[in-house]
């Protein structure tokens, strides 16, 4: 079993016997795995015996370093259970003070939470996944809002309607006429689709800027510029190149789908090549041919030849949060601290450089809240989490 099942198999067990129900899926699976082999079996008949012992020590809200003390102590008594904690997983024993946490109703747990004098439990409730929304500068100046499942007609000289926002997309008239550029802003703790003139998609991602001219159909050259990240999936036409534009590297295609990332103050630009084929050329003028299921990143730190840098194999988390999914594959810390930092619109610190270098391979929803994402982190990667002063503090004990 991988880290990314494994991961998926103690969260259902956990949530087996919390307040958190499982789906009729979720049961299954989780029912498969403890059939699967006795030693499954008797992870999940621990994690029982822990609740039986935590629910004796309620009588109070509970001290999560306390808690644990008194059950593990009462565990390695052989007149209890016949085992013992030194056998057992460390997740299991961060798992048991979870437990206990869930049950009393509070958000926090030993493996995220240090005692700060701060109510956690208020301050996470305070912050909320994403959602879509963005902001469309227009070329006379008139910035506009653009909401979910708020329905708006963008009108243009002479009451001409240039787009129309449906649900959380952007649809542009082909046919409108109309000349100059718009901008599509995309803020932190949001992300949003919208349909070209030429009917080429973009999903847009937090913090992210996307700038594109309205009379697609009468360039030679489809262009936009972007700042941050964007999912594209282009139309054919084979007459009119569509050309992604960014600080570091330009990406042309035909009709394919493929993911840029170009955040300024990034060490990193990256596209990621998901169908057809693309060209990219770095600022030296350098060119690449890529083809589908590569990625190729150019550092910003450093004049790179592009013919010499590393091309790496497409992975599903280089473009699943356009499907509203965090992936992670054996990825860094860091870098996954900056999606949940802008998604989550909060500030995330280090502590040490030990806690920087820690991989982790999991999956989850983004609309989940960011408790359910450090819980998830916690549950197999030796981190601790604290949350204080509305800032993330990240430590590898």
């Amino acid at each position: 079993m991988n880290p990314e099942e494994k991961a998926k198999i103690q969260d259902l067990m956990i949530r087996s016997i919390t307040a958190d129900p499982l789906t009729v899926q979720e049961q299954k699976e989780l029912s498969d795995w403890l059939n699967l082999d006795p030693g499954n079996r008797q992870e999940h008949d621990d994690l029982l015996s822990f609740r039986s012992l935590i629910k004796q020590e309620q009588t109070k809200a509970p001290d999560a370093d306390q808690a644990w003390k008194k059950v593990s102590q009462r565990i390695t008594d052989s007149h209890v259970y016949p085992f013992k904690t030194s056998l057992l997983p460390n997740w299991l024993k961060y798992a048991a003070v979870m437990i206990l946490i869930s049950t009393a109703g509070l958000l926090v747990y030993r493996n995220i939470y240090s005692g700060s004098g701060v109510r956690p439990e208020l301050t996470l409730a305070a912050i909320k996944p994403g959602s879509h929304h963005a902001e469309l500068i227009l070329p006379n100046g008139e910035h506009i809002k653009l909401q979910d499942e708020t329905p708006l007609n963008i009108s243009g000289s002479q009451n001409t309607l240039v787009a129309r926002n449906k649900g959380n997309v952007l649809v542009y008239n082909a046919g409108a006429g109309q000349q100059g550029y718009h901008k599509l802003i995309v803020p932190e703790g949001a992300q949003y689709e919208i349909i070209l003139p030429d009917k080429s998609h973009a999903w847009v991602n937090s913090g992210s800027e996307l700038t594109y001219r309205v009379d697609f159909n009468n360039s030679p050259i489809r262009e936009v510029k972007l700042v941050g990240e964007a999912y594209f999936k282009v139309a054919k036409d084979k007459k009119h190149p569509f050309i992604v534009k960014t600080d570091h590297m330009d990406v042309e295609a035909v009709g394919t789908a493929f993911n840029v990332i170009a955040y300024k103050g990034s060490d990193y630009t990256e596209t990621a090549l998901v169908e057809g084929i693309v060209n990219v050329t770095d600022k030296q003028g350098n060119k690449q041919r890529m083809v589908a299921g590569s990625k190729i990143r150019i550092s910003n730190k450093k004049i790179n030849l592009l013919p010499a840098l590393d091309k790496e194999r497409l992975a599903y988390e280089d473009y699943a949060w356009k499907d509203g999914i965090f992936v992670f594959d054996n990825m860094p810390l860091e870098e996954i601290c900056q999606q949940i930092s802008r998604w989550y619109r909060i500030k995330i610190v280090f502590t040490n450089e030990a806690a920087r270098k820690l991989h982790f391979t999991g999956t989850i929803q983004k609309n989940k809240s960011l408790a359910s994402i450090l819980k998830l982190i916690s549950t197999s990667t030796p981190v601790r989490f604290e949350f204080k002063n509305t800032i993330l503090y990240i430590t590898k004990p």
